[in-house]
């Protein structure tokens, strides 16, 4: 793609030679962004036609990924190397910003917001195809794409690296189809469980295609390297369980079936995402004219995000000046010792891959500032999405302009001003849970789980946290090395890095500040590290003393890919879900009437929040499925006392409504794992419930048991 600038220019050169059929494969049409953009809108309204729902979908989500975008930079001069990052970015941002706008204009309508969306970005690319006085090269295109894949492929070609990759994915679709565990997974995880274990090796073995590729000079193997990481890490979640992996996922699904069948965002007071809705909006608009089932969505939802990390990424390192190769170390490096597993379909997942887009274009407004600018658009659609992630961009983005290396200064001062304003207007809605939680940046730093648990879960953490430290480490040294050496852009991406660090000092956003910290913080540590690395990899054969570290670069890189990969599913047996809990907790709690409570020790594998009925059940309780674990608080050691029955009767007893007592595998796993109850007490609560008179059982299966209080059949 060439900007509208460079395509001006080359307006006046002499047309080019008919081509010939031998000529076709060494003759490449040059795309313009005004292409992208009709070949977007094109995809957005065939996405209209009454095809299979999947394929629907992906016609829509190229609209949303490339359209809008690709017509904003049709008309604004974006540098080359960020136009990836760019166009992402924006397009998400304006699919987000339209959607919550429709919504909150009451113009709520989304067929209608496909098709006038769909026909602005169409109009942009024949408004600019007038102006230049050409138009797309459609004729051209087919023998294009297909001269351009087989050159791709003969540049993979086969070799070391390229036969490691296609053991590494045979290994993958063998552990799939063999089945992978489920609850009764270990307690150190997938890795670790049945066919799980064939991860282990597939890891490595992309781990070590990579280091070759990228020691070989062969960037279009190294891209297939990340490329099979995502598909064997993030495909996993996907391909490898029946629905969604983690509880809080379907709170989130929840929210976006309220929007879908009332065609209204909930009301106040149910939960803050009333206040932060612009997610949850955007995914109902998508579902809606597509027809794809949130929960289809939700389960397709990580690799997807994780795909468009590794292409900001890639961009942001393009960005600064660095290499292909380079770059791809940097997209590969963040999505390694990405362990966090906060891809999941919620509002933090979707306003990362914003706010990483965001400040890739605030590092290339220093020298563009035509991006800072553009900027203030993503940053908009982030501010109704998500509470946290607006702050840390804005951190941020303040010390970009403080030192130098972002502009223009009042573009960040409309940022602050945006958020300032929609932080006011919903004051009332996040005060509750405390604006600032303390000033000590140690204790904020705490993990929410503070109990010993089982080995597993020490060893667990011990990996975690040496993975974590060592990259924040490594990218601190790295930090310090091109500052010395006086490169281009280091103080940015340290100050991209680094700020994150920053919300320590007064939040602790309820235990998991830590974990956001290290997320936000993995961008501007990958373009920090990769150089490095890269140069590391580079010593292979070239003396002792540079073969030692490019050995030692290697072995590194290979221990943080299965460190990364070990952290990542260290939790399987416990936040894994069963089509079966989720199709039962959904019809038991589709007709429940408002007052109902759902009890759980633990809450885990029976998603309470699971469809649009959620919003009466918390309008009537916001407590209604909260789990016995913040009742008891420091009293669980010693559950199930007479005394702690005595108070759950009375609780049970004060109203007319139904009472639902559930237990489940993964809920007991959980216990177990942490050790926050005593050894045992699961399942004496659960005896002591199936004889305790007035309760019914009107779920079970090996997993799960569920039972229901009768008021008028319990003793009085």
């Amino acid at each position: 793609m060439t900007t509208s600038a460079q395509t001006d220019a080359a307006n006046d050169t002499a047309p080019p030679p008919p081509e010939t059929p031998d000529s076709v494969e060494n003759q490449q049409v040059t795309y313009q962004l005004a292409d992208a953009a009709l070949v977007a809108a094109l995809c957005g309204l065939l996405g209209l036609i009454p095809l299979p729902t999947p394929v629907r979908a992906v016609l829509v989500a190229a609209f949303v990924f490339v359209g809008p975008g690709a017509a904003i930079t049709t008309w604004v001069h974006i540098p080359r190397r960020l136009l990836p990052a760019a166009v992402v970015t924006l397009s998400m941002s304006v699919t987000t910003i339209v959607a919550i706008g429709a919504m909150w204009s009451y113009r709520w309508s989304p067929t209608g917001i496909l098709v006038v969306g769909t026909l602005a970005v169409a109009a942009s690319s024949f408004y600019w195809y007038f102006r230049a006085r050409s138009m797309p090269p459609v004729r051209s295109w087919p023998a294009d794409v297909a001269a351009r894949a087989r050159v791709s492929l003969r540049s993979i070609g086969v070799d070391t690296s390229v036969v490691l990759l296609a053991v590494a994915l045979i290994l993958w679709v063998v552990a799939l189809s063999i089945g992978l565990p489920g609850v009764d997974a270990s307690f150190f995880g997938l890795l670790f469980s049945g066919a799980g274990a064939l991860l282990i090796p597939a890891v490595v073995l992309v781990a070590v295609a990579f280091v070759i590729a990228i020691a070989r000079r062969r960037v279009p193997v190294a891209t297939a390297a990340l490329l099979t990481l995502i598909i064997v890490e993030r495909g996993t979640t996907w391909l490898g369980t029946e629905v969604p992996l983690y509880e809080w996922t379907y709170k989130h699904i929840a929210v976006v079936r309220y929007v879908l069948a009332h065609d209204l965002i909930q009301p106040n007071g149910t939960d803050i995402y009333a206040q932060w809705p612009a997610f949850f909006v955007t995914t109902a608009w998508f579902s809606d004219v597509t027809g794809l089932d949130p929960m289809t969505l939700a389960h397709v939802f990580a690799p997807v995000i994780h795909l468009l990390i590794a292409i900001i990424v890639y961009s942001a390192a393009r960005t600064i000046g660095s290499s292909t190769r380079v770059a791809i170390t940097a997209a590969f490096c963040v999505e390694m010792v990405n362990w966090v597993a906060q891809d999941y379909f919620s509002p933090q997942a979707w306003t990362l891959v914003i706010a990483y887009g965001l400040l890739t274009m605030l590092i290339a407004s220093r020298h563009h500032r035509q991006a800072g600018i553009l900027a203030i658009i993503p940053f908009a659609a982030i501010v109704p999405t998500h509470q946290l992630t607006p702050f840390w961009a804005l951190a941020a983005a303040v010390g970009l302009v403080i030192f130098r290396q972002a502009r223009p200064w009042w573009a960040v001062a409309a940022m602050i001003g945006i958020a300032g304003a929609y932080l006011a207007l919903n004051f009332e809605a996040v005060a509750p849970y405390g604006i600032l939680s303390g000033s000590n940046p140690v204790s904020n730093a705490t993990s929410n789980v503070t109990a010993a648990g089982v080995p597993a879960k020490e060893i667990t953490s011990l990996v975690c946290r040496a993975l974590s430290a060592g990259v924040l480490l490594l990218a601190a040294l790295s930090a310090v090395v091109g500052w010395k050496h006086k490169r281009p852009y280091v103080i940015a991406c340290a100050i991209v890095a680094f700020s994150p660090l920053a919300l320590l000092l007064g939040q602790s956003y309820g235990g998991e500040a830590i974990f956001r910290v290290y997320l936000y913080s993995l961008f501007g540590c990958g373009l920090l590290v990769a150089p490095h690395i890269v140069a590391a990899l580079d010593g292979f054969g070239a003396g002792r003393r540079r073969a030692l570290v490019a050995w030692g670069g290697a072995l590194a890189v290979v221990a943080a890919a299965l460190a990364g990969a070990y952290s990542y599913f260290a939790l399987w047996p416990t936040v894994i879900e069963t089509r079966a809990q989720v199709e039962a907790i959904d019809r038991i709690t589709a007709d429940a009437p408002p007052g109902t409570r759902i009890i759980m020790l633990y809450g885990a594998g029976l998603p309470a929040r699971i469809n649009d009925n959620y919003a009466p059940l918390t309008l009537a309780n916001p407590y209604f499925d909260y789990p016995l674990s913040y009742e008891l608080a420091d009293t669980r050691g010693t559950f199930p006392t007479a005394e702690q029955l005595g108070w759950l009767e009375w609780k049970v007893g004060e109203t007319d409504k139904p009472t639902i007592v559930a237990f489940t595998t993964q809920s007991r796993r959980v216990i177990e794992y942490y050790g926050e109850y005593r050894p045992g007490a699961p399942a004496e609560f659960e005896q002591i419930m199936r004889e305790t008179p007035g309760w019914r059982t009107i779920y079970e299966n090996p997993d799960t048991l569920v039972l229901e209080h009768d008021p008028k059949a319990a003793p009085r």
